[in-house]
C-alpha cells in the first residue's frame, strides 16, 4: 500500500511541478508512469512482493524527476559525476544509465514475477529467466522510444543523439542482467510464499 501511496503523491506532486515550471515533458512522463501503472493492474494475478512493489515505485520517481527536475538548465537525466570519458561519447556515473539499468532490472522481476506461473519458475527456470532478461530489455527499448517521441515533439530538446541512446541500451542490458541474478539466486521469487504488497 504505501509504494502505490509514494507513486500517487509523484505522479501528482510531478504534475503539480510540472505545470508549474512549464516541463515540456510533464504529460509524457506522467501518461508513462500510469500507464505502466495499469499496465500492473490488468496483469498482475496476486499482490507484488513488498520488496518489488517498493522499487517500482522508486523506479517511476526516478524517471519522472530524471526527466522533468532541470540541473544547470538541462535536465536530471543529463547529470553526471565525472567528465566525459573520450571516444565513449559518455560519462562514467551518468543518472541517465543508473536510471536505466535500475529500471531495466526492476523490469526484468517484474516481468517474472507477473508473466511466470508458480510451477514454471522451478522446471526450466535458465530458460524461463533467459525469456525474462529478453523482455526486461524490450521494455528499455520501449522506453527509449517514448523518449525519442517525447523529446522530438520538442524539437529535439534531450534525444542526446546515437551514442545516448546506445550507452542507455548498454544501461537496460546491465539492468536486466542484474534482474536475471536477483531472480536466480531469490527464494521467493521461484514459487515459495512471497511477503507481498498492494
Amino acid at each position: 500500500m504505501a509504494s502505490l501511496v509514494v507513486v500517487a503523491l509523484a505522479v501528482v506532486g510531478f504534475t503539480i511541478y510540472g505545470v508549474a515550471t512549464s516541463a515540456p515533458s510533464t504529460a509524457g512522463y506522467v501518461g508513462s508512469v500510469v500507464l505502466v501503472g495499469i499496465g500492473l493492474l490488468v496483469l498482475r494475478r496476486a499482490p507484488l512482493p513488498a520488496g518489488l512493489a517498493i522499487a517500482l515505485a522508486v523506479d517511476a520517481v526516478a524517471h519522472l524527476a530524471g526527466g522533468m527536475i532541470t540541473v544547470d538548465e538541462d535536465v536530471l537525466y543529463d547529470l553526471a559525476l565525472f567528465p566525459q570519458i573520450g571516444g565513449l561519447e559518455t560519462h562514467l556515473f551518468q543518472y541517465d544509465h543508473l536510471v536505466h539499468a535500475y529500471g531495466s532490472g526492476v523490469a526484468t522481476v517484474t516481468l517474472w514475477v507477473l508473466l511466470v506461473p508458480v510451477p514454471a519458475r522451478v522446471w526450466g527456470r535458465h530458460h524461463l529467466i533467459t525469456l525474462a532478461v529478453l523482455a526486461g530489455m524490450g521494455v528499455g527499448a520501449a522506453n527509449e522510444l517514448i523518449e525519442f517521441v517525447a523529446t522530438m515533439a520538442h524539437h529535439g530538446a534531450h534525444v542526446g543523439g546515437y551514442a545516448n541512446t546506445g550507452w542507455d541500451l548498454v544501461a537496460n542490458t546491465v539492468g536486466a542482467l542484474v534482474g536475471a541474478l536477483v531472480i536466480a539466486r531469490s527464494r521467493t521469487l521461484s514459487g515459495s510464499t512471497p511477503a507481498t504488497a498492494p
